[in-house]
């Protein structure tokens, strides 16, 4: 075998190998797609999950989103605060993650511990029951309240913030062009004591 000869050979199984691997990262792909329709989404995937808010079957889109109210001690005027601002500088995505965590009434089920539940978790908004709800173990912890004390003096400086009220109301929007506009109902409703 000459030179010219062995080289040839060795470009000829670098072009099968460069082959293969493309078509087995497709077939890896197109099995992943298939799985993921027909079982449950692997993780990570490239294919997403459907998110509770999305229109499926032209209903309305659903979503909950915090109202923040400051009360302050020795007025009975109280302000709103959006959650965004209260918890800057954190980016947005950040932030709702904290208030839907945070925020949130506890949740009667249980936590999940792999990651792609976890992950499926932070996706779904939560499901509420109606009412006044417990405050979540976050909620009751004294340097939570004290952060959340000390927050509220930086941004309404001279004031005494004595509680927060957080209520969640579910937005509704309508997708099809029948009904149009937002309807708007309060879903929950937490009362964070920050005096003491």
């Amino acid at each position: 075998m000459t030179c010219h000869e062995a080289v040839r050979s060795g470009t000829r199984r670098r072009s099968r190998l460069v082959r293969s691997v493309f078509v087995t990262v497709i077939a890896l792909l197109v099995a992943q797609a298939f799985y993921s329709y027909a079982v449950q989404e692997p993780y990570p995937s490239f294919v997403f999950p459907s998110f509770s808010g999305a229109p499926d079957h032209q209903g309305p889109v659903r979503l909950l989103r915090p109202r923040f109210v400051v009360h302050f001690a020795g007025s009975d005027r109280a302000v709103e605060v959006r959650y965004q601002r209260l918890l800057e500088p954190a980016p947005g995505v950040v932030a709702d993650a904290i208030a839907y965590t945070v925020f949130a009434p506890p949740r009667s089920d249980d936590r999940p511990r792999s990651t792609p539940g976890q992950f499926r978790l932070f996706l779904e908004q939560p499901t509420f029951t109606r009412g006044t709800r417990t405050l979540s173990a976050t909620l009751r912890n004294p340097s939570t309240r004290a952060w959340l004390r000390s927050r509220l003096a930086q941004l309404f400086p001279g004031r005494s913030p004595r509680s927060l009220e957080i209520s969640w109301d579910e937005h509704r929007y309508a997708v099809d062009n029948a009904s149009n506009g937002e309807t708007v109902t309060s879903v929950s409703r937490l009362l964070v004591p920050l005096e003491g």
